[in-house]
């Protein structure tokens, strides 16, 4: 999954993604992206940066405390 992540180049591209996605998507790529925070060598921490403001701007901050809430873990 990091190395998809990694693989969009511009933020326009991230934005047609995201638009797709239903709420779910959005929490369960939220939750990929915590993940590769506390793995950082397999993606840049700026790329992981750009992904989480973006992300946000869909989930807002409830789907911030639903990832951090849920006992699931990816």
């Amino acid at each position: 999954m990091m190395r998809l992540l990694s693989q969009f180049k511009s933020n326009q591209n991230i934005d047609e993604f995201l638009s797709s996605m239903d709420q779910d998507k959005i929490d369960l790529l939220m939750k990929y992206i915590y993940r590769g925070f506390e793995q950082p060598q397999e993606i840049s921490c700026s790329t992981l940066l750009t992904w989480h403001e973006k992300v946000y701007t869909y989930g807002k901050a409830g789907s911030i405390m639903r990832v951090l809430t849920d006992r699931k873990r990816v």
